[in-house]
């Protein structure tokens, strides 16, 4: 058996697959489905397995998917339909007399189009896309969906109500919960929604992604080392797959061995597998709101208490942030004794200061960075909601950050 079908990290896992059967995600889902006349809303924290779980549940032959994240408007997101459905989204006639234009012909409709003359489908149509869907029993199912701009949320929706009503099987995956408030504007919607959350994934449930695939491969892991692994995945399966797979190949594993081996990493092996894959996952997000809104040269230097270099006031906050554990929540009081750890007393931001940065970083979140916010800044609270910016921010060198441009 190969190491990249075991360890999944990203794509859709088969023999790490963990079904969190204490949860009924599954069967909460298929119950859904089964009644129907309504839309499933699946949300949760970011990576935490709501799109495995509708790949699991839902056939890809009888669903239609849609990236919320790769629509750039209506027209790219009814367009993305009908290419799904091998449908054309224009036709051109070329015949001599009028004919029925393929697509209005699949759907049903007799409009007559002249000769030469090219007919668009795509943004007019859209209840026929749906009604073709619903005729062909196909569910579609728009993943990332708080990636489309609000109001082409609502234009989603509110095509959506009619075809629900008869029949049609919708399901919207995002994060977070107030995503869907597309959903619950519309009146008519009331008692044809019903909402699934994906929790977090506890300790234990991580815990059976590496005791599952590690034998698997031949490999006999040292049960502390599982354990680390469990608590430094913050909560995430992917970060945990990235893991055990890093692990594989810190050993040249990449399939399976014979005899089964006991494995007992150092301490070193461990640490440099977590500097890894923070710069694979958190530094894009980090980088971003360490350069904050505007030029470097503006901001004062702050220069760090071990004498070692300085940081400016994103850089610094964010660093002290990542010095808290990172904790998911932390007061204002939190931050500034972390910045006093790491500053020297006279370069200690006052609390205005902060308060500044962190609006700002806020606003980059919102405005430069898809998905819902990483983070928030609100009544003196730091809310992280990404556990790659976290893990980045736990397992980051000062002197790196020091350089970003």
């Amino acid at each position: 058996m190969k190491l990249k079908n075991v360890f999944v990290a990203g794509g859709m896992p088969t023999v790490t697959y963990i079904d969190r059967e204490h949860l009924s995600l599954e069967s909460s889902l298929r119950n859904e489905l089964a009644e129907g006349y309504k839309i499933v809303a699946i949300t949760g924290p970011t990576k935490s397995g709501k799109t495995v779980l509708c790949k699991k549940v839902i056939s890809e032959r009888d669903s239609v998917w849609i990236d919320g994240g790769q629509v750039d408007g209506s027209d790219d997101f009814w367009g993305g339909l009908l290419r799904n459905l091998d449908l054309p989204d224009e036709e051109t006639i070329s015949e001599k007399v009028s004919i029925s234009a393929s697509f209005k012909a699949v759907i049903g409709l007799k409009t007559q189009v002249s000769d030469g003359k090219t007919v668009k489908f795509n943004g007019a149509t859209k209840k026929e896309i749906l009604q073709v869907m619903r005729e062909r029993d196909l569910s579609l199912i728009v993943d990332d969906f708080h990636y489309l701009e609000d109001k082409l949320q609502t234009e989603v929706v509110r095509s959506l109500k009619s075809e629900v009503f008869e029949g049609l099987q919708v399901v919207l995956i995002a994060v977070p919960h107030r995503a869907f408030d597309a959903i619950s504007a519309e009146p008519e919607m009331e008692g044809r929604y019903s909402h699934i959350n994906i929790p977090e994934w506890s300790e234990n449930d991580l815990k059976e992604i590496a005791s599952i695939g590690f034998p698997k491969l031949g490999m006999q892991m040292a049960s502390e080392t599982i354990d680390e692994f469990c608590s430094e995945s913050l909560g995430s399966p992917l970060l945990m797959q990235r893991f055990c797979g890093r692990l594989c190949l810190n050993y040249s594993v990449t399939e399976t061995i014979k005899p089964a081996r006991d494995y007992l990493p150092t301490k070193t092996v461990r640490e440099a597998i977590y500097r890894q894959v923070s710069e694979q996952f958190g530094f894009p997000t980090f980088e971003k709101l360490a350069k904050g809104p505007q030029s470097r040269s503006k901001r004062n230097p702050r220069r760090l208490r071990d004498g070692t270099g300085s940081l400016d006031i994103y850089q610094a906050i964010l660093v002290a942030v990542g010095n808290t554990g990172p904790k998911p929540k932390l007061h204002y009081d939190k931050i500034r004794e972390a910045l006093q750890n790491l500053l020297r007393d006279v370069d200690v931001p006052q609390k205005h200061e902060v308060s500044n940065a962190l609006g700002q970083m806020e606003i980059i979140a919102r405005r430069k960075l898809k998905g819902e916010p990483v983070l928030e800044w609100s009544d003196d609270y730091l809310y992280l909601t990404n556990p790659f910016l976290m893990f980045y921010m736990r397992w980051s060198d000062a002197a790196e950050i020091a350089k970003i441009p």
